[in-house]
């Protein structure tokens, strides 16, 4: 399960912080090819997206029904500049779909 997955939620569940129901994206890859990148991550968010319009959310994760969705992209290497205004502007796309986007590293240890 990762980023080149598109196929796959990579983990869902609910947060303990604020209850809102979160989509992870495992993002492993490197920034050397960032077309490429943007490319896995539209084609990924998009996935999701059909799964949460679909209703799918709530039929795998019953406790997710009525809740706010959050999709987090946990990333393993550090965004370049321009990646950093592509994750804005996703951020910003999704929040007018009523999605909310937050894009994070790995925690120390992983």
């Amino acid at each position: 399960m990762s980023i080149d997955s598109s196929d796959v939620v990579d983990g869902l569940g609910i947060s303990k912080a604020d209850g809102k129901a979160v989509l992870i994206i495992s993002d492993h890859l490197p920034w050397d090819d960032q077309e490429a990148h943007f490319s896995l991550i539209e084609r990924k968010i998009g996935a999701y997206l059909a799964f949460i319009t679909s209703g799918q959310v709530a039929e795998t994760l019953p406790a997710a029904q009525g809740k706010a969705v959050r999709i987090e992209l946990v990333y393993e290497h550090v965004p370049t500049t321009a990646a950093g205004r592509f994750l804005t502007a996703t951020r910003t796309q999704l929040q007018s779909n009523g999605v909310e986007f937050i894009a994070m590293s790995l925690p120390n240890g992983y």
